[in-house]
């Protein structure tokens, strides 16, 4: 699998993770990702069995404040976005709009500025053991992205990715195990909710 430039990403992330600090504070997260930056220097290598930088997007319905949540069928857990793996020349925002058109159909409004894209949240989360892709434990550094839609879509579901989605309601939810409390996150954001 190819990846995007390693100098990209990194320029990308060295940008983006102070004003991220800075607008939303210092967490184990953001911690993870900045040892994580300066132990490795190919930050979105699959082969890089420490981890890798993934890019996600999580979509919001505006008019009844509600989340879609899918069910990763790799993962075999529901999660809050969908998202993964950054091709050759993408950066994380990039990998977040193509995994949500892969893994949902959808193409919903990104709710972020293309020139300096901030990610609404950044997670550090471990993947399991994939035995039928031969590849061991290892962590995701996620930049996830939030996305708006004005009418539940037509959801046009990857079976391999997505098994099942549903329109979660709520303030807090459960990010790939981390406890995000959206209301808080969404004001930080510019948004209420």
């Amino acid at each position: 699998m190819s990846v995007a430039p390693v100098d990209a990403v990194r320029h990308y992330l060295e940008e983006i993770l102070p004003l991220y600090r800075e607008r939303f504070g210092e967490d184990q997260s953001v911690q993870a990702f900045r040892v994580f930056m300066a132990s490795h220097t190919n930050l979105t290598s699959r082969r890089n069995l420490a981890g890798h930088v993934t890019g996600s997007a999580l979509v919001w319905h505006r008019s009844s404040n509600s989340f879609l949540r899918v069910y990763h069928a790799k993962l075999n857990l529901w999660v809050f976005s969908a998202g993964g793996h950054i091709d050759e020349g993408e950066l994380p925002h990039d990998a977040s709009i193509r995994e949500l058109r892969e893994e949902t159909g959808l193409t919903a409004t990104p709710l972020f500025d293309f020139k300096k894209p901030m990610p609404f949240i950044v997670t550090a989360h471990p993947i399991p053991v994939s035995i039928k892709k031969a590849e061991p434990a290892h962590w995701h550094y996620d930049l996830v992205y939030l996305f708006a839609v004005d009418q539940k879509p037509v959801i046009d579901a990857d079976p391999t990715e997505v098994s099942q989605f549903r329109w979660v309601e709520g303030t807090e939810i459960t990010l790939k195990n981390s406890p995000v409390d959206l209301s808080a996150q969404m004001l930080r954001y510019g948004y209420e909710i």
